[in-house]
């Protein structure tokens, strides 16, 4: 009788379990049968209950990474009109505003069950939707590994894993082929930022930094101690003529030829610039902003050729 009394009491203990409720698409836990549980770039775990019917992607690169994948939108980023990298499909999506400047009330219009935000612009919003029980997907897009992460959340997000992982294994064959035509032991780079306030060099754990290591490229700035999140650090022109780089690549927010013009005048102006060797070689280089300011996303191999014919025309072509 008495292990009769004991599988009852059992019985019903795990009947209210069953009874609790479930957790909707919530933030920092997961609930038994959820059609999803993701961790974002925040550490953030988000759980959706249900595979999400109306997401609402916020930066343009991400907007590449659901089209790989033949996902549907709510909503999206807006886009300029000359930029080619709006997916087709996604044309006659309502824009939410651009990335930089994003409307709340846009967003909540477009009723998302899911939002995919970008770590660089979006976090104050992200808190904002989340205070309207909104789940979101906070996701940073740096190096050639978070795209494949991106990837790889984003596939999972729609059911479709497998689709995400064979345009992984296109882009990693891409790249890696573009490595194999290079030099084991690269060039010396430089890769400087400069913007209308200050100059600094960038590190591996930039756009263009990253790029310039799957390149086999020696990143002058690349010794340098950080706390693994920053990716550029102060500009010398002291510590660039002692280590005096074979090629120096410039980035900025702007005209690709007002930002030459104006290096150009400095190096006239400066002496100390014109003795570097890469100047006298005429190897001094403006990074288009859309490569590598901006994380190209799936077109990564297209801006590891763009580098890599750069330093070696001969060897790889765009």
């Amino acid at each position: 009788m008495k292990k009769i009394c004991l599988l009852i009491v059992a019985f019903c203990l795990l009947a209210l379990a069953g009874c609790a409720p479930q957790n909707a698409a919530t933030q920092g836990g997961s609930s038994s049968g959820a059609y999803a549980v993701v961790t974002d770039d925040r550490g953030t775990v988000v759980t959706l209950p249900e595979k999400p019917q109306r997401v609402v992607v916020l930066s343009t690169s991400l907007l590449n990474f659901a089209a790989a994948v033949d996902g549907d939108l709510a909503g999206r980023s807006a886009v300029k009109a000359e930029d080619a990298s709006l997916p087709a499909k996604y044309q006659a999506v309502p824009d939410v505003g651009p990335v930089y400047n994003v409307s709340l009330e846009k967003v909540l219009a477009c009723q998302p069950d899911l939002v995919i935000a970008s770590a660089d612009h979006h976090a104050k919003l992200a808190a904002q939707l989340e205070e309207s029980h909104i789940p979101v997907l906070v996701l940073k897009t740096k190096t050639y590994d978070d795209v494949k992460r991106n990837l790889d959340i984003i596939g999972k997000v729609y059911g479709k894993e497998d689709a995400a992982k064979a345009k992984e294994a296109e882009l990693d064959q891409a790249v890696q082929d573009i490595a194999d035509a290079v030099p084991a032991q690269g060039k010396r780079v430089a890769i400087i930022h400069a913007t209308p306030s200050s100059v600094s060099v960038e590190l591996p754990s930039s756009i263009a930094g990253d790029m310039a290591q799957r390149l086999h490229l020696q990143n002058i700035a690349g010794g340098a101690s950080t706390d693994g999140q920053t990716t550029r650090i102060p500009y010398s022109m002291e510590s660039l003529v002692q280590a005096d780089p074979d090629v120096i690549f410039l980035t900025s927010m702007g005209s690709s030829d007002k930002i030459e013009k104006r290096i150009q005048e400095d190096i006239k102006g400066n002496p100390a610039w014109a003795s570097l060797s890469a100047v006298k070689a005429g190897r001094v280089y403006v990074l288009p902003e859309k490569y590598f300011l901006l994380n190209p996303g799936l077109d990564y191999p297209k801006a590891v050729a763009y580098m890599a014919h750069l330093v070696y025309p001969e060897a790889v072509h765009e």
